[in-house]
């Protein structure tokens, strides 16, 4: 669980990089892009051995992922406000639980 989200702040910096208006989406970008992708700046060697290392737990986190990635999509566009507040309330919840947990 804990390398997911290197892979996912990874993808997503190479996803913007690889665009032709790269300089101008990272010029959009702002803190929450910052904060997102910031472990996207460790070392590459390292990441590459963990991946593999991991590579059968992250291919299960990643179809996890994925398929609430596919959830979240198929919520846009149906408009659907009531799901989307759900998952926003129930993904709030969760983090802010976790995140005071940490404290103690």
């Amino acid at each position: 669980m804990s390398h997911l989200p290197h892979l996912l702040a990874f993808a997503l910096v190479n996803d913007i990089a690889s665009r032709p208006n790269a300089a101008q989406l990272f010029g959009f970008a702002a803190s929450g892009f910052r904060d997102f992708t910031r472990i996207a700046g460790s070392s590459p060697e390292m990441w590459r051995d963990i991946s593999l290392a991991n590579r059968n737990a992250l291919l299960n986190e990643l179809n996890a992922y994925q398929a609430e990635i596919s959830s979240l999509k198929t919520m846009l566009q149906n408009e659907d406000a009531t799901g989307l507040q759900a998952l926003f309330e129930r993904a709030s919840f969760a983090r802010n639980a976790w995140a005071e947990s940490k404290k103690s």
